[in-house]
């Protein structure tokens, strides 16, 4: 396990963000090896439901069978491999190969093909099904993993069980789906989601609402982190306002707390936050029982290695999800959910509730009863015709001078500040894999 007087001795280089032989190491031992989070359990309620989740040049079918269970294979035909599914949500009872025909249930069992009696070798039953990969659920998500030998989900996630539990996170729903493709490696992206030491340069707005410099880390094994921020207080490198900042008002106002009741009181804004949470909980619909007086005030970040961030507080939350582009290591997509807990009618009144999440977009289009998945480039985010907001705006319009500046001859090797602890430790797991590889040495 890193620790931060070793942050600096974690060798980075620039050659892990563009080499194909990176790329094709990581192919193979980390995303045909890891549980990948792959989907949303709400999206495969109903029996005939699929969802179509690409990793690279793998694509995995997930399914709901007529027998409730839900069937994890891969997107391949078995006949001669044409892919059988577009990337997405849909629903079938049954999934036939666009190429001949072939047709296969939802449980990847072949079910029949044109003119069989032209096999003289036969349609054997076991060895032309759909191949199957491992899948397991936590917390309303579904994750996969192509290794069939692979341990179970909960060794691989950990204290991750336990931190993330008092969150109601699977009770949550979408509200905003959003994919953009970047010019940055995967890696970079969660580089950027692993450190708060960019924060007051590049995102200045966060003084006024969040107080990065008394933020903890977590390290745990496997590669995941936490990430422990105090919310509803500015930023404490700077002095304390006279009164509440314009996000602070409206994080007041939310809960129908007179902001102009602290003015000269700014200090006191998280222990009245915390004391109307509590007191309009059942009103609002909401159960904090599981939930300290701290946990109600700050943002939390779990970040899942090897690509997912979950960051939010415990009314709603951001899954964010980094893949690699399939050619290219220079490029990548960053898939956003936006989820928000919803009152729940059996705790009463939950009339009074109002909306704590927002899409980014502006807008959530609903297509067959489902907030639709809206696909873009990072041009548009630089442009202002698309937005994952402000903050994640701002990291995406870096990202690309990021990806730039680690192939140039002057970039050896990354110099880290104990800030950046969780790259640390992220970047060492990923060396284990590289070095096994031969495409580090050890150190």
């Amino acid at each position: 396990m890193i620790k931060d007087t070793e942050v600096v001795s974690v060798q980075i280089d620039g050659d892990r963000y563009h080499d194909t032989r990176h790329a094709r190491v990581e192919t193979d031992h980390i995303w045909r090896k890891t549980w990948l989070l792959a989907a949303l359990e709400s999206d495969l309620q109903k029996p005939k439901s699929t969802v179509t989740f690409d990793i690279g040049h793998d694509s995995i079918i997930i399914s709901r069978a007529n027998d409730g269970a839900l069937y994890a294979y891969h997107n391949a035909c078995t006949h001669r491999g044409t892919r059988l599914l577009e990337e997405g949500v849909s629903s079938s009872p049954l999934i036939t190969c666009p190429y001949h025909a072939w047709c296969f249930n939802l449980d990847g069992q072949l079910r029949g093909a044109p003119d069989p009696n032209s096999f003289t070798a036969g349609l054997p039953g076991d060895r032309l099904r759909l191949k199957p990969v491992q899948l397991e659920t936590w917390q309303g998500f579904v994750f996969v993993n192509m290794d069939r030998d692979a341990a179970p989900l909960s060794d691989f996630l950990g204290n991750m069980v336990e931190r993330a539990a008092p969150y109601q996170i699977a009770k949550m729903d979408l509200l905003e789906d959003q994919t953009v493709s970047v010019d940055c490696n995967w890696k970079a992206m969660i580089d950027n989601f692993s450190e708060l030491y960019h924060v007051d340069h590049i995102h200045p707005q966060h003084k006024r609402f969040v107080d990065c410099p008394n933020a903890s880390d977590e390290l745990f094994e496997n590669g995941h982190t936490g990430l422990h921020v105090p919310g509803f207080v500015t930023d404490s490198r700077y002095p304390v306002p006279d009164k509440p900042t314009d996000y602070q008002e409206m994080q007041l106002t939310a809960l129908g707390i007179d902001a102009s009741a602290f003015h000269g009181r700014v200090a006191d804004i998280p222990a009245a936050i915390t004391q109307a949470k509590r007191e309009q909980s059942g009103r609002k619909g909401y159960d904090y029982s599981a939930l300290s007086d701290e946990q109600l005030t700050t943002v939390f970040q779990y970040n899942l290695f090897p690509n997912i961030i979950l960051s939010g507080s415990p009314e709603g939350l951001w899954m964010m999800r980094s893949r690699p582009h399939p050619d290219d290591p220079s490029k990548s997509y960053l898939d956003k959910w936006t989820l928000q807990l919803n009152p729940d009618p059996a705790l009463g009144g939950a009339s009074e509730h109002k909306q704590t999440m927002h899409a980014a977009s502006g807008n959530s289009e609903i297509t067959n009863g489902r907030v639709a998945r809206d696909c873009f480039g990072h041009e548009e985010i630089l442009s202002g015709s698309k937005s994952m907001t402000e903050t994640i705006d701002q990291d995406i319009s870096l990202l690309a001078r990021v990806q730039a500046g680690a192939r140039s001859s002057g970039f050896d090797r990354a110099w880290l500040s104990d800030q950046e602890v969780r790259v640390a430790h992220f970047h060492d797991v990923l060396n284990e894999t590289y070095h096994k590889a031969g495409l580090i040495d050890a150190s």
